[in-house]
């Protein structure tokens, strides 16, 4: 069986190794703290081409990887053309424009800045994919209005399976899905319980095991079986917990090869098995194949 999921900090060891071959966008980490969960070494890394070579060098990631640049902090304004054509070189397909904080290139309230049109201009220059993760409803159908090139959502829920039915950081509404999914080339579905459970303080592992596939389901009958991806956003979570005073977690039988066989079951009780290697690996390597 194979995997290649969209978006992931890392793959957690019990999921990479195996029988079955995983493969995922990687989103580089900069942080010590964080690095010596995701390598097993307090690595500190300024530049994104020095977390590359460090990773495939010490063989956590093979050299055909391809990465995905979360936090655009680590973008020179100044120098956005030169470094996205370099970026590309090493394996970056994807550029995210918020992650949760204002940055130099977009702001929550104000939406882009002058640099951030540049960005888009460069992005799209550079044939580079526009992710709008963490945008909010408005904003995302805004960028997707103005940018010509490829576009994704790596990592969503649909906000109307929440029971609150309240928007989170990485959920988008059905009507802004329904209007964005023509320009969209996939949704990634998320398995952390924070973007994906119907509650929002769901902890239960079989219960947020069920809204992951109750979302994926979603996602297919809205925007087509050929536009969903798995994005489980494996992320430390006991420092984001912390960091976001509340509790985060993945269902325990997601964080092993043997659950993600599980899922694959579950799927293939209402596709086809042609279908089911769609959302689990073929859709992610069409478009990273086409970038």
């Amino acid at each position: 069986m194979e995997f290649y999921f969209l978006h992931n900090h890392y793959i957690p060891a019990e999921v990479k190794n195996g029988i079955h071959n995983v493969e995922s966008v990687i989103v580089p980490e900069f942080y010590p703290e964080l690095n010596n969960v995701y390598l097993g070494n307090p690595c500190h890394f300024n530049s994104v081409e020095s977390y590359i070579e460090y990773v495939v060098q010490h063989g956590y990631y093979s050299p055909d990887t391809l990465y995905a640049i979360e936090n655009n902090r680590i973008i020179n304004p100044k120098r956005i053309r030169e470094t996205l054509f370099k970026y590309k070189e090493i394996g970056v397909k994807i550029i995210q424009l918020y992650c949760g904080a204002d940055n130099e290139f977009f702001s929550n309230k104000y939406g882009l800045t002058c640099e951030g049109k540049k960005l888009l201009t460069e992005i799209s220059d550079a044939g580079l994919i526009l992710d709008l993760s963490h945008l909010s409803d408005v904003s995302a159908l805004s960028m997707a209005g103005m940018f010509q090139g490829k576009m994704i959502v790596s990592h969503c829920a649909c906000s109307d399976l929440y029971s609150s039915l309240k928007p989170r950081s990485n959920s988008l509404t059905r009507g802004s899905i329904n209007n964005l999914f023509k320009r969209i080339e996939l949704f990634g579905v998320s398995f952390l319980n924070d973007i994906i459970a119907a509650s929002e303080a769901e902890i239960n592992s079989a219960q947020i095991l069920k809204d992951i596939v109750a979302q994926i389901l979603f996602f297919i009958d809205m925007v087509g079986i050929d536009k969903i991806a798995l994005s489980p956003d494996y992320i430390d979570t006991n420092y984001f917990s912390k960091r976001f005073n509340t509790e985060l977690v993945f269902p325990d039988t997601l964080m092993t090869q043997n659950g993600l066989i599980l899922l694959n079951d579950k799927m293939s009780e209402f596709f086809s098995q042609n279908d089911v290697i769609k959302i689990f690996s073929g859709n992610v390597e069409r478009l990273l194949l086409s970038s």
